[in-house]
């Protein structure tokens, strides 16, 4: 039974898609009856926690990923998204409900036409009068330890990687989130508006939907984050 077992894990198919955050290609196995099992009960309870901790996981062994809690959340979406297409299907039958009439709408949508958008105009580094700082991407790990009312602010102190002036570089990480809170709040409001712009222009997967409503107009709805691609 070993032999058999150890020959149907190398015998797997295994694909190549680039990861969006580095442009690197990487290749990964689609996942296996154990792991659908997993992602249904976890998304089944209904807790965001267990669900983006289970997709973690399920990523991690399908990719080979060692440190998947420091993954962006976007690259996570992405993976999660291609990895259905290899192992179930690209189609995707659903139901969105109408924000304008609150009636439930069945679509169906093709997921591996979903790639992330890039927005020309993005930059992890930015540049004020006098200093400069380099921010991270909000990750796995960002998320799953997220609370309900956090917002920009909070998740900003947590993606600030550097501070540089004329004179030293001040790395966060060793720095208390008190610190941090007492820089932004120190901010000028454009200032602040620019680190608010990193996170609206970084790279998003995300998907526009036209649908027709039962009085006959046409609306349109955007798809964000895997539970809006999986509900």
């Amino acid at each position: 039974m070993e032999q058999i077992l150890d020959y149907m894990k190398k015998s797997l198919p295994k694909y190549v898609i680039k990861q969006p955050s580095t442009g690197k290609n990487i290749s990964f196995t689609p996942f296996t009856v154990k792991d659908e099992k997993s992602l249904l009960i976890a998304n089944n309870t209904g807790n965001r926690e267990d669900f983006l901790t289970t997709i973690g996981s399920v990523i991690q062994s399908c990719f080979g990923i060692e440190k998947i809690e420091n993954v962006p959340i976007f690259d996570i979406e992405y993976f999660f998204i291609k990895l259905r297409c290899k192992s179930i299907g690209e189609i995707v039958e659903t139901i969105i409900i109408c924000p304008e009439t609150s009636e439930k709408i069945n679509i169906s949508l093709n997921l591996d036409e979903i790639e992330p958008i890039f927005y020309d105009n993005h930059n992890k580094k930015i540049k004020f009068e006098n200093m400069i700082i380099t921010m991270r991407y909000p990750t796995l790990n960002d998320f799953i330890s997220r609370k309900e009312n956090e917002d920009y602010y909070d998740l900003m102190m947590k993606c600030i990687e550097t501070i540089e002036t004329s004179k030293e570089l001040i790395e966060t990480k060793n720095y208390s989130p008190d610190s941090l809170k007492e820089f932004i709040d120190l901010l000028t409001k454009p200032q602040f508006n620019k680190l608010v712009e990193f996170f609206k222009t970084m790279p998003k997967i995300q998907r526009e939907l036209n649908y027709t409503t039962s009085d006959g107009k046409e609306r349109k709805i955007i798809l964000r984050g895997v539970r809006d691609f999986f509900q």
